[in-house]
Order: C-alpha cells, then structure tokens, then sequence
C-alpha cells in the first residue's frame, strides 16, 4: 500500500500541528510496512521536510518549478500519482489549489481522502466542491466531523473522526514531578507553544494577561516557544510595556527541546479563537500540564472539562485568564489536582490509537467491496475550485508568477 499526502505548508514557515501529526502518522506508517510519500515544495523551511525523510518518507519537492501555476502543477502531479504501480491512497492534508485540482485527473482505483485539521471554511469549502471525488473525509475533533457530515454534502458514511495523538509521559515520571510540593514562593510557570502570529492563536493577548497578573501580583514566568510573522511585533509589546523580565521567546524548538521546557512549567494557555484538536495542548497535557484555555466549539471545549482538568475562559477575556492563573498560583491542591487530570485525558489520545485509526480507513478504502460509485457520476471537466479561479488572463498570471520567482532567487 503506497500512502500519498499532500501538504503544499509544511517548507513554508511556521509550521504547527498539522505536520506534528504527519510526521507521528507517517513514522509509524513506515515502521509498519507502508510505503508514504509526501507532496511538497522547496521553501525556506527545511525541518518538517528532512524530519519526514529521516523516518523513512519519500519527499518529494521537485514535481513542479516555483513558476508553474496551480493548473500546470495539477497534470504533473497527477501523473505522478496515476503510474504508481500498487493500491494508493491520495490524502489532501493541507493545499490550498493544488492538492484539491488534482481530484478530477486521478485514475479512479485511487482512494481519495481529505484531512479537516482546523474549524474553518478553508478546509470545509473544498470538501463540499470537490465532495463527488472525495470517497472520505477526516475530521480531528468532534465538532469538524460533524460540520464535515452537516454541511459539506458529504454523506455520513464518508466521514470519520480520527482525532490527533501524542506521546504521553509515562505514570512515574508525571507522579514523580506532580508529588514535588511547589514552593509557593517560586513563579507559577506558564508556557505557550505554537505559531507566534495574533491571526487564530492571538499571541498578542498575552501582553494583556501579563498586565493582569501583574496587577494581581502575581509570580510568574511565561515561555513562549514557537516562531510567526509576529514576533517582533509581540517583542516590541513586551518592551514597551516593561514586561520582558518575565518572558522568555525560546524560538523554534525541536521536539526533544519542547518537551524538556514543557516538563519544567505549570501550565498551558492557549488564547485561540479557533482551533481543531491542537496538538501542542495535547502534548502540554500529556507531560501533566494544566490547561488553561479559551472555551470554542472545536478542541478546546473537547478536550477540556472546566474545573475537572482545566480552565476555560472566554475568547479575549484577559482579566478571566489571569484570574485562572492567578488561582493555579496559590492553590496547590487544585494545581496537583488538575494536572493529574490532564493527564489523564491526554492518555485518551495516544499515536498508537490514531494511527491504528487509520489503518482502519485505509484497508476499507481499498476493501474488494467498497463502491466508490459516486466519483463516476462527476461532472467532465470538473468545475475549479472556486478559490483558484481568478479574473486575469492565464499569460498575464504566468508572467507574474515567473516574475515572482525571478525576485525571490534575486533575494
């Protein structure tokens, strides 16, 4: 069985939990005998890229040049996909054009699935244009599966909810660093992990808490690790305000890095207004974090119990944040109890779970008796993708895009 994903992101920073994902999916894949290649394109970041290749992935960055546009990389990557000899599964992870315009030219013994990592219609849209092409659909949490079933046209059977899993600390060294009686005179310690960008993760809400557990005099540290098109920007906050003396910007971290600074804090906060299933508070979790998170539909409200093994406030609510924290602070008790509870439910989501998931949708897909009857009834040609239609003439796009790419080599 040859697995095919296609994630157009992963080499453009800053990459997040949808290639944390991929990566765990595709090692363990590899470890049990599948063949898996990754789709993808040369860009700046190199890491998600070579991590994938050091497990055993085939990625591949040359099907196109950086010049083609999305109609000319569609024909190439499609016959690619169509002369691999063996039964193939197409997964779009994450592509805005590409991925999605390769549907319609796939030979139809190909199984073709969607992966919806994130409660927004960028991922919702192409399902419900290229629904007739589609044989399933993934949603990693429980609320975009059912946005998947209720609103993409997709019949329920097509649609699965498989959510992410993570590595979870063994028993005995979460006991080992909960049972340590806190010194209430050292600084509660916070962490953040993920893209540093204020679009969906809101990164500049952090000054806001600051000011308010500085208000409340709060001890505190807070550790942000991650990269995004705001950091500077957050940096600058932070300097204006006074407030670097308890923040510390570690940048991008491998994982073993991440997982050695998440062992050392408290608590998680994630300041989002949208989400799927976010990895980075899983893995918070699964070192016994307590999470302390905005209350949205999708992941958060999953995933967390308010006052059973997190806390929840709302969407921009600094003050309620703060206040949270500020409890963690001097409440042992709740502290030690919340983050055994954490734990707890990080144990639910295990890789071993997720990938075992989808082994399960893969062998059905390529099951004798599967029908994927409804690919045959798509309309010749297919409609493009709404998204990658555009007003201006095919030759007008291409010289910009060569133009494009004659400035970047420049740079």
């Amino acid at each position: 069985m040859h697995i095919v994903v296609v994630d157009t992101t992963l080499t453009t920073p800053p990459t997040g939990g949808a290639q944390t994902f991929l990566l765990d999916l595709v090692e363990s894949l590899v470890q049990k005998g599948f063949r898996c290649s990754v789709i993808t394109q040369p860009r700046a970041e190199s890491s998600t890229a070579d991590a994938l290749s050091k497990a055993g992935a085939e990625v591949l960055m040359n099907l196109w040049a950086s010049s083609h546009l999305p109609e000319e990389k569609a024909p190439r990557l499609a016959a690619w996909v169509n002369d691999i000899n063996d039964k193939v599964i197409y997964i779009v992870s994450i592509s805005p054009d590409v991925g999605w315009l390769v549907l319609p030219l796939l030979n139809q013994s190909i199984a073709t699935l969607s992966i919806a990592h994130n409660d927004v219609s960028a991922f919702y849209a192409p399902v419900t244009h290229y629904a007739p092409l589609l044989d399933c659909a993934v949603g990693v949490s429980l609320e975009t599966a059912r946005r998947l079933r209720e609103e993409t046209g997709l019949p329920g059977e097509r649609v699965r909810y498989i959510p992410y899993g993570v590595h979870v600390d063994a028993q005995v060294e979460v006991e080992g660093r909960i049972d340590v009686r806190r010194d209430l005179r050292r600084p509660l310690r916070i962490a953040y992990v993920g893209r540093v960008v204020a679009e969906q993760k809101r990164i500049m809400d952090f000054v806001g808490v600051i000011r308010e557990l500085k208000n409340r005099q709060v001890p505190f540290e807070l550790h942000i690790v991650g990269e995004g098109c705001d950091r500077t920007r957050l940096e600058q906050e932070l300097e204006q305000n006074g407030f670097m003396g308890v923040v510390r910007l570690w940048g991008w971290l491998n994982p073993q890095e991440v997982k050695l600074r998440l062992a050392e804090c408290d608590a998680f906060v994630l300041l989002s207004d949208y989400e799927g299933l976010p990895v980075a508070l899983l893995e918070a979790m699964g070192q016994a974090l307590v999470p302390v998170v905005t209350r949205i539909n999708s992941g958060n409200s999953q995933l967390i119990r308010d006052g059973e093994n997190g806390l929840m406030f709302p969407v921009g609510d600094a003050a309620a944040c703060a206040e949270h924290l500020a409890r963690l602070s001097t409440d042992e008790a709740l502290l030690r109890t919340l983050r055994r509870a954490a734990w707890d439910t990080a144990r639910e989501y295990s890789v071993d779970r997720m990938v075992e998931a989808y082994e399960k949708c893969f062998r059905h897909l390529l099951a004798s008796d599967f029908s994927n009857a409804h690919r045959s009834t798509a309309p010749r040609p297919y409609p493009l993708l709404p998204a990658c239609k555009s007003r201006y003439p095919f030759w007008l796009r291409k010289v910009k895009s060569r133009l494009a790419t004659l400035r970047s080599f420049a740079l």
